[in-house]
């Protein structure tokens, strides 16, 4: 027996050994430790001449001499040592100590994710703990640690690092740091690992290089590409990793959190990274976590923004994209704001950061040069768009170091490209910065539906071509589930009483544009909103029902059999435009007129059945125009003009300007920025167009200056009652920046 079982034994070792092999030995999460450091950092959104509190709380199970290190990553500028001034109370826990520092911003601090890294030791034992806090606004790049030169690596990381900042760069995202070749660190998790103290170990000098150079660093993780997997282990992978990776690099001064390399275009994406996110934030509290997904089904930018433990959404621009053979949608450039603004119409709420996104490369007959990169045109008009959003604290490109750097080294053509991203910046900083500051307080809502990814090109993409064209810019309000109904696939049932408190209190104008049905949470949300005193447009030609509101009371009238009309007049004086009698006339449109019940009818068709309805609901206001908005902007602007002030006014909301001869191929944005009022317009036709702006509100005896800000001329100045309508000519996909102020104020600046 023991001559036959002996070589029987060995072989079963040879095979474990042969299985195990091929597996990776490490553990699924980090080992408890006895040493835990927090951090708070307050405010996350701070503003020059403020003083950021840092707190750290240090708990410790085992007696000796803990030692703490606290140090700041500013953007631009590098690291510095933090003092923390240890806070001691005779009520605390004995087993816990408490340490507070501050930094005081000043006028002129650098823009950036400011990243705070405290280590506590203890002998051998060492732990990290991170805060962040947001000063202004970011510029990030996706940088691709795998397509760095193995000669020369250094140098060219240096090189990289130092032109990046010098375009105004502060954020980087070290993305593509395992390739089916190779991890790029010394990794217990993958197959094929970079080889411990060696120039292989490309993260851990990229972070140094970070910190030398002050850019904030996430760390792009994925699962183990090295090995070949089932893609049911592809998660159990990607948090080991992060795990590692947190063990590794976690105390270096530069790192701020993870972003997810796995990306998705419907909700389908959430429980993954709601996976991710929560594996992250066992880390450690401070880290922020990261993804960029791309549009398909709207309902997903919601479904992220309810994710607790998520911090910043980059939505992709997607119109390079979409001109590849796989994916062929060809969006115009105006999509770029549509996209971000659908994003930060959800995080806003939840108090999260949306960066806009711009795509460097070209594919087909986007490609510049015959090659896989955009042309300086393309990547310019991209970033006008990305600017005029409302919301967004930022920009983010796919990818500079790629497309343009490394493409740079051999293709002159990148060296063009760098210049549309140069004049993009300088662009994008004027616009975002004094245009698109403020919200318009008009809110496209798209709620919960089985069908929306059908109908964003449908229905919401109409009626924001529709805004564009009778110059006005919506934010974008996708519905978010309320907390503890946000795990999918079960239905929502309930409104998020967060979403309608954020709605009422900044003043939202809802508009719902041919919306025929609406589920439990969105018609007790929209049932709730107005009869707490929000107002809301219900625009055809479907109006909807809900399962928690009664339609006709509501709307405040019956439903009429639709049929062709041919004109719409006005009952009711709305505004200025629309004056009592006026008619309007249609192309044969196909629409329901209503029978007032409850309501007043402002508009009728000429059968006599109203057109437009208004009725007082609650506290609040319900108007309703059985037309698509794009049949109503294109036959009667003037109405849906005189409509939109009414509805704004209900909170006393008003515009600033009124822009007329656009068209769907314009985006605009307009501000208040103390006492100057500032509007952008963008321009992505390929030829000149000449416009009118008319500025609103102003006092009839005070003297104003109107300026084009792109080219410093004063293109009028004197008494409000003098001003005329001001035609300008917005250059062909470029834009145009106006300022008007008093001549007081303009006085004060000078002195």
């Amino acid at each position: 027996m023991k001559k036959i079982l002996k070589p029987v034994f060995w072989l079963f070792i040879l095979a474990c050994f042969l299985v195990t092999c091929g597996q990776d030995n490490s553990n699924q999460t980090a080992q408890p430790s006895d040493l835990i450091v927090e951090t708070r950092v307050s405010p996350f959104r701070a503003t020059p001449g403020e003083t950021v509190v840092v707190e750290s709380t240090i708990r410790t199970k085992k007696a000796g001499q803990v030692k703490i290190e606290a140090r700041l990553l500013i953007p631009g500028q590098g690291q510095k040592s933090l003092k923390m001034t240890e806070i001691r109370s005779e009520e605390e826990e004995t087993a816990a100590r408490k340490f507070r520092g501050e930094i005081e911003l000043a006028s002129d601090s650098p823009e950036g994710l400011y990243t705070v890294t405290l280590t506590a030791a203890r002998g051998q034992q060492k732990t990290a703990s991170k805060g962040c806090f947001l000063l202004g606004s970011l510029v990030g790049d996706f940088t691709i640690l795998s397509s760095f030169p193995a000669e020369g690596l250094e140098k060219d990381m240096h090189a990289y690092f130092d032109e990046f900042k010098s375009l105004g760069g502060n954020l980087v995202i070290i993305h593509s740091i395992i390739t089916a070749d190779q991890a790029y660190y010394p990794s217990a998790v993958c197959l094929k690992p970079a080889v411990a103290g060696s120039p292989e170990d490309r993260i851990g000098l990229a972070l140094k290089l970070a910190a030398e150079y002050g850019l904030t660093a996430l760390l792009s993780v994925s699962w183990d590409m090295t090995r070949n997997m089932p893609y049911s282990e592809c998660l159990d992978s990607t948090k080991k990793i992060i795990n590692e990776l947190w063990n590794l690099y976690g105390d270096e001064p530069a790192l701020a959190g993870f972003y997810n390399y796995q990306e998705g275009s419907g909700t389908y994406l959430t429980w993954q990274m709601r996976e991710f996110c929560s594996a992250v934030k066992a880390l450690d509290r401070g880290l922020l976590t990261a993804c960029a997904p791309y549009i398909d089904d709207p309902l997903l930018a919601g479904y992220l923004a309810a994710i607790d433990d998520l911090d910043i959404v980059i939505y992709q621009g997607a119109v390079m994209a979409s001109y590849r053979k796989d994916n062929r949608r060809c969006f115009p450039y105006r999509r770029v704001k549509d996209f971000a603004s659908l994003s930060a119409g959800a995080t806003m709420v939840r108090g999260k950061i949306t960066l806009s996104h711009v795509e460097l490369f070209g594919y087909l007959e986007k490609d510049f040069d015959h090659s896989y990169l955009a042309s300086p045109e393309d990547i310019y008009r991209q970033m006008l768009s990305a600017a005029s959003a409302f919301g967004p604290e930022g920009i983010v490109f796919f990818t500079y170091h790629y497309n343009i750097y490394d493409y740079a080294k051999t293709r002159p053509a990148a060296k063009e490209s760098r210049t549309g991203v140069e004049k993009g910046l300088t662009a994008f900083s004027l616009i975002a910065k004094k245009a698109a500051r403020d919200s318009s307080h008009l809110g496209l809502y798209i709620p919960y539906n089985d069908w929306w990814a059908d109908r964003w090109t449908a229905t919401v993409v109409p009626a924001l071509d529709a805004f564009r064209s009778l110059g006005l810019s919506p934010d974008i309000l996708p519905f978010i589930p309320r907390r503890g109904e946000e795990v999918l696939p079960y239905y929502p049932y309930h409104p998020n009483e967060e979403q309608l408190e954020f709605l009422l209190k900044n003043h939202y104008v809802l508009v719902l544009s041919d919306i025929a049905g609406m589920q439990d949470p969105d018609s007790q949300m929209l049932k709730e909103f107005v009869e707490q005193g929000g107002v809301a447009v219900l625009f055809g030609p479907a109006i909807p029902y809900g399962d928690k509101f009664e339609r006709e009371e509501l709307v405040g009238g019956r439903e009429k059999q639709a049929k062709l009309h041919h004109w719409v007049k006005i009952e009711e004086p709305l505004g200025t435009r629309a004056q009592k009698d006026r008619i309007f006339d249609l192309l044969p449109a196909q629409a329901a007129s209503w029978q007032p019940i409850t309501a007043t009818a402002l508009a009728s068709f000429e059968d006599g059945g109203a057109a437009i309805l208004a009725n007082h609901f609650g506290q609040g206001w319900c108007y309703t125009f059985p037309l698509s908005l794009r049949e109503a902007v294109r036959d009667c602007p003037d109405l849906v003009r005189d409509l939109i002030d009414l509805v704004l006014g209900e909170y006393g909301v008003k515009r600033e300007f009124e822009v007329r001869g656009l068209s769907e191929e314009f985006d605009l944005a307009e501000s208040v920025n103390g006492e100057s009022r500032n509007l952008a317009i963008v321009n992505h036709s390929d030829s000149p167009r000449r416009i009118s702006v008319i500025p609103l509100n102003l006092d009839p005896q005070e003297k104003y200056e109107i300026k084009n800000e792109t080219t410093g001329e004063i293109l009028q100045a004197g008494k409000a009652s003098t001003l005329k309508s001001l035609m300008v000519t917005i250059p062909a996909s470029d834009f145009v920046l106006l300022s008007i102020e008093t001549k007081q104020a303009l006085r004060q600046k000078s002195d």
